[in-house]
């Protein structure tokens, strides 16, 4: 078959072409020939396709083989690529109607992903198995914050997922995996100068983080610092001196660049820097000062270790930024084994998650400002 400008060569699919098909769809350069009432049963767009409907969808190369088996009583549907359908989302959704490779929660990314885009209403349209599709996607990305973040392998392919089918519960975990991961793409490295830097900060007299009980190192090199990858947060421990920092400012102070494994788009990335920022900006206080208990030696215990047991590891692995999996650390500190009491030590870890539920919750409205 040929066009005016090019060769089209549609070939049978290997495994869904069926003789006693009632069915052939053509998907890019893919022909299935498949059972219509099957599909029909399950999909608005298929149950609601005459063959006067087929008939003025089809294009001249295929008109012939059109005209030959409506004659036949099999419809013949050429999807366009308008319809944005993929031959292999096609095999994915045979493939689970005829029980080769079934949807479940067991079920690969790939196949999940090509089952809820095809089943889509913009696409073949079959609204329960896109239901299904959708709440195993969201399965796989944890809701609970309390719950330990298991980072994801398909971060970039899912977050476009989830945003155009309205999946906000997964769009929150995947942007969140991806920042606490530094894996996304920011196009330019942008300097920062830490004396002016610091400047800017003690100017500023809100939220200032009481340093008396602990010792933070302070700018040594007067050039200015690039800062990227995974030395950010002890940039951040450089721009603290032993005077008062406005945490509110750390934000402001800092802009950081990924070497990313992949590109998201410039949207995508925008919103992961934005959210970055402000899980910064809220969680540099709570990390930098010292806990407070209704007990005097309680607390002392707290200003005696909680550079070496809860500032430093965070320091370390870039915890500023990841406040849900560095509040899990504190819980898991055996506190009492350094002296503080156990009602101390369970007020604090119940304060600890609420704290991580409501950065949970506020990450809602930050990431809506972000968009």
């Amino acid at each position: 078959m040929k066009t005016t400008t090019e060769e089209v060569v549609v070939r049978n699919h290997p495994i869904y072409w069926f003789e006693d098909g009632s069915l052939v769809l053509d998907v890019e350069v893919q022909r299935f020939k498949v059972h219509h009432s099957l599909l029909s049963r399950h999909s608005k767009f298929f149950s609601t396709l005459t063959l006067k409907d087929v008939d003025e969808e089809s294009v001249s190369p295929r008109a012939t083989l059109n005209h030959d088996l409506r004659q036949a009583g099999i419809r013949h549907v050429v999807l366009e690529p308008k319809r944005q359908v993929r031959a292999r989302d096609v095999e994915a959704l045979l493939g689970h109607f005829y029980h080769d490779v079934t949807l479940s929660e067991k079920s690969s990314f790939a196949h999940v992903t090509s089952i809820l885009r095809i089943t889509g209403p913009h696409q073949l349209d079959f609204p329960h198995l896109h239901r299904a599709a959708c709440e195993i996607f969201v399965g796989m990305f944890s809701a609970d914050p309390v719950r330990p973040f298991k980072h994801s392998s398909h971060l970039h392919e899912a977050l476009p997922v989830a945003t155009d089918f309205n999946l906000n519960s997964a769009r929150k975990a995947i942007l969140y995996h991806l920042v606490t991961t530094t894996d996304f793409d920011v196009s330019e490295t942008v300097t920062v100068d830490p004396h002016n830097a610091v400047k800017s900060a003690q100017e500023s007299p809100e939220n200032n983080i009481p340093t008396s009980t602990m010792s933070l190192p302070t700018p040594t090199d007067t050039d200015a610092i690039a800062l990227s990858g995974t030395d950010t947060t002890s940039q951040i421990s450089k721009t603290l001196t032993d005077d008062a920092v406005s945490p509110t400012q750390v934000a402001e102070i800092l802009e950081f660049t990924h070497t990313p494994k992949s590109v998201l788009s410039k949207k995508d990335a925008e919103t992961c820097m934005s959210l970055m920022t402000r899980l910064i900006s809220h969680f540099t206080p709570i990390l930098f000062t010292p806990g407070a208990t209704p007990h005097m030696g309680c607390t002392d215990v707290f200003a005696d270790t909680w550079m070496s047991l809860v500032i430093q590891p965070a320091i370390e692995d870039d915890g500023v930024y990841k406040p849900i999996e560095t509040l899990q650390r504190m819980k898991q500190i055996d506190w009492s084994s350094y002296g503080l009491c156990d009602s101390c030590v369970a007020e604090k870890k119940e304060e600890w998650t609420d704290e991580q539920r409501r950065v949970w919750e506020l990450m809602d409205e930050w990431i809506s400002e972000g968009v």
